[in-house]
């Protein structure tokens, strides 16, 4: 592990060089350079480079890291001793929090938690992204539930997005209730007849002036026929949100993004895609951070084929129009539940530096399941 990474230390000294470096077959040893996927004009034009992109380390193999966790986006936060991190995510149908470091998120502490007020009709009520406000230590946690359409498996499921609150650093929540619901009905034939899944997404939010956006995966009905809308955003006032999560009892309403306005409501509205005609093989967005030193937003999304995902980079100025689409991370077998993690006090912003968490299952497309032998990889990033 230090050699590859001492290698990918020597690399980022010579980036000014790269087309020699490509000339010489120079191994990088899991490193790769990473590149605009704009195209220069004129003969001889080449791409920009972006980043340099680390090796995957093995941070919590399968033998340690606790039972199908994380099971979806990462949320944390710094502790005041600016050394250690609260780690927050989906387990086997409830949240797991964590305490430890970067290195090894359970280092000191494992909590199984609940979510209080969950409804009886959800089989799995789990999260996720994390706000720490600077409201008298109010945390929000965004959750994915699922309803099991044909119980007891787990499959196939419906679900939805919902918020939850804190008051005591993670140890307890309270569910506030849904934000985000399909417009397709979990009753609806796409369900009940035909008997599909629908992944509505794990929570990836941003904060774009004084707003939230909420990145999911919404399923149209529309004229008897289905469609799966794969990138779809909602928004909602911060100080709104806040508010009445400090009632405890509350959600604000949530507008959708639908043709060109936000008018259609987070439960049960319609969507618009997002994704542009070069974004073909786009899942599912993992997660989104504001990077300032791009001045940009970043998001990692889920990319096909399926089962053996890859995870892609994309930018964005205005968290709403989406581009410089790239392959980022590609090992061998199923890559998901990505998150980004960034170096200073707010690890939900991203500097030149940052990492990119991940699981990896290469049993996953046999068997179904990354339980057995997912591990969570991390690989850093470096802005040039």
């Amino acid at each position: 592990m230090i050699a590859a990474q001492s290698v990918c230390y020597e690399a980022k000294l010579f980036v000014a060089l790269t087309s020699l470096l490509l000339s010489l077959s120079l191994p990088l040893t899991g490193c790769h350079l990473f590149y605009d996927a704009k195209m220069g004009e004129g003969r001889g034009a080449q791409q920009n480079l972006i980043a340099l992109v680390g090796p995957a380390e093995p941070i919590l193999g399968s033998e340690r890291k606790p039972y199908s966790w994380p099971d979806g986006t990462m949320g944390l936060f710094r502790e005041p001793d600016g050394k250690s991190y609260r780690f927050f995510a989906a387990s086997a149908g409830f949240p797991i929090m964590t305490k430890g470091s970067l290195d090894d998120p359970i280092r000191d502490e494992i909590h199984e938690l609940k979510i209080e007020g969950a409804p009886a009709r959800y089989q799995y009520f789990a999260g996720g992204p994390i706000l720490k406000s600077d409201r008298n230590g109010l945390l929000l946690m965004f959750y994915h539930a699922e309803i099991y359409t044909a119980p007891p498996h787990y499959l196939p499921f419906y679900s939805e997005l919902g918020l939850a609150r804190s008051t005591d650093g993670g140890m307890t929540w309270k569910d506030l209730g849904l934000v985000i619901t399909p417009h397709a009905s979990v009753r609806s034939e796409y369900f009940e007849i035909s008997h599909e899944s629908l992944d509505v997404g794990w929570g990836a939010y941003a904060i774009v002036g004084e707003y939230f956006y909420l990145y999911f995966q919404d399923l149209l009905h529309v004229g008897g026929q289905f469609r799966t809308v794969n990138l779809a955003v909602a928004r909602a006032k911060i100080e709104e949100v806040l508010d009445a999560a400090e009632k405890g009892s509350e959600v604000t309403r949530w507008e959708k993004f639908y043709q060109g306005f936000w008018a259609e409501p987070g439960i049960g509205g319609r969507s618009s895609p997002l994704t542009e005609k070069d974004q073909d093989s786009f899942i599912l967005m993992s997660d989104v951070a504001y990077s300032s030193y791009l001045k940009k937003y970043i998001g990692l999304a889920i990319g096909a084929p399926w089962p053996n995902t890859t995870l892609y980079w994309m930018e964005s100025s205005d968290g709403m129009h989406w581009g410089n689409y790239r392959k980022l991370v590609d090992d061998e077998g199923h890559n998901y539940y990505a998150t980004l993690i960034g170096l200073e006090q707010d690890p939900h912003l991203l500097s030149r530096e940052f990492f990119v968490y991940y699981v990896n299952s290469k049993d996953y497309a046999s068997t179904g399941s990354r339980n057995k032998d997912g591990v969570l990889y991390r690989r850093r990033v470096t802005m040039q």
